[in-house]
């Protein structure tokens, strides 16, 4: 059976839910006060845990972050002598199952002892998943991972919220790839791209004379997404009259062609992403609070980069793997230093930052077949170097090759730092995208062959 931890200053208490608990099988054990009951939890994986709010040492509620964050991730009900609408709101929102008052009886207690532990049971059970792309294999994916397969086990919209550069869109393929309709159509609309004037034509289709321009009739990306999955890329980016519109296609599944007198109906599981926080939209009167509920039947969020640093070395190892084949080169591996500086770093870009990183630092010395910390983009180690030395506004600073000018510095030996600087980031990038081909650098940057080589031998870069 599972194991229960009851953190409660009134012993009359601890002993009737101790007996509840006993008689349903459960292992128990008790603490007083939250110092006690961090310690014994500390020590101990628990599945649940009965929390009193108020305790000697303080207010019980303060625990609760520190409790859902244990490896073993209890379940936690909040307990308390009276009803506190406040206090009930905080345990819920802070992750409790739920908020009990102790006047409650042994059948709620006991029930809800039981709904808890079910649902933790459930939760605990993996499920197979196919994460083609998604690479990682640290706490906070694997708990993704699995929420990702119940999202996709159902047919309910999907909403993935997460930062620029965190792979909302593998998520969102991935929920498609692990869902019933993996054999249908992934239709994308990518929100922010299009053009308010032309959304209506792309997400409905248009007849023939519609609008200036349509000489043919166009099927829309909702008729194309029949019976598989329509992914709105940065949903937030949807206009005010288009979520009118599209609030109706999803309470109905019919939508009209633009200039058309018929309605058409298609059956497609919705999967939304965005890196705004939608619900402050709403508060802002810039997103449809209708809208949202119908959009956000399962919600994923993705962690950032740098909550995860132990994905870092198997995603180093991916995606330079597939940089250095792009660029026609050898295999190359990371030397310690390298990697503990990438552990280091703040990635404000995320996943999408460490590939273009991993890009120029492969493309530094394309014959080397260790990358070491030399190599990494002079921004990042700059960003590194102010936060090693407490300089949290340099650290965080726009990046870019040209460094602040210095107390003193005159215009031209700034001018000639900043222009050598950026010589040297273009050829980086130049000659890994010509996969260190000369001739084609030649053709993208119109350099002749005598300037070119120059410029390559003055920044250490004509080998090869």
């Amino acid at each position: 059976m599972s194991r229960v931890l009851v953190i409660d200053d009134d012993e009359i208490f601890r002993l009737s839910l101790g007996d509840i608990l006993r008689g349903e099988g459960h292992t128990l054990a008790t603490a007083e006060s939250i110092e006690q009951g961090l310690r014994l939890a500390e020590s101990t994986p628990f599945d649940l845990v009965f929390l009193d709010v108020r305790l000697p040492d303080g207010n019980g509620l303060t625990l609760l972050p520190g409790l859902k964050a244990l490896p073993s991730r209890p379940e936690v009900i909040i307990i308390t002598g009276s009803s506190d609408t406040e206090g009930a709101q905080m345990a819920i929102e802070g992750g409790a199952w739920d908020y009990i008052v102790k006047t409650a009886s042994i059948h709620h207690l006991r029930l809800a002892c039981l709904r808890a532990l079910e649902y933790r049971n459930k939760k605990l059970t993996l499920l197979p998943v196919n994460a083609s792309g998604i690479v990682g294999g640290g706490k906070w994916l694997k708990r993704c991972l699995q929420r990702l397969a119940r999202a996709a086990a159902s047919d309910a919209p999907v909403l993935i919220l997460g930062e620029t550069g965190t792979g909302k869109e593998l998520f969102a393929r991935a929920v498609h790839a692990n869902s019933p309709r993996a054999g249908g159509p992934f239709v994308v609309v990518d929100c922010a791209a299009l053009h308010e004037s032309l959304l209506g034509s792309e997400l409905f289709g248009h007849t023939r004379g519609a609008f200036t321009g349509a000489l043919a009739d166009k099927d829309g990306l909702v008729r194309l997404a029949n019976g598989g999955a329509l992914f709105l890329d940065e949903v937030s980016e949807l206009a005010p009259e288009m979520q009118k519109s599209f609030l109706r296609v999803l309470e109905s599944n019919s939508y009209r062609p633009l200039g058309s007198g018929k309605e058409y109906t298609s059956n497609f599981r919705l999967v939304s992403v965005s890196n705004k926080d939608l619900e402050e939209l709403v508060r802002q009167g810039r997103f449809r609070q209708d809208l949202l509920y119908r959009i956000q039947g399962a919600v994923l969020r993705l962690p950032p980069l740098r909550d995860r640093p132990e994905d870092i070395p198997e995603l180093t190892a991916h995606h330079l793997a597939a940089i250095r084949g792009r660029q026609g080169l050898e295999p190359a591996y990371v030397s310690q230093e390298f990697m503990d500086l990438l552990q280091r770093y703040h990635w404000p870009g995320n996943v999408r930052e460490l590939v273009r990183v991993l890009e120029t630092a492969s493309a530094q010395e394309p014959g080397e077949p260790e990358l070491r910390s030399a190599h990494l983009p002079a921004d990042l180690r700059r960003r590194l170097a102010c936060a090693s030395a407490g300089d949290e506004a340099c650290a965080q600073g726009s990046a870019g090759f040209s460094p602040p000018p210095p107390e003193g510095l005159g215009w031209k030996t700034y001018r000639d730092q900043a222009l050598n600087a950026a010589e040297k980031e273009y050829l980086m990038h130049l000659m890994a995208t010509c996969k260190n081909d000369k001739r084609q650098a030649q053709r993208v940057s119109g350099l002749s062959q005598s300037r070119l080589y120059g410029l390559l031998k003055k920044h250490g870069r004509s080998r090869g």
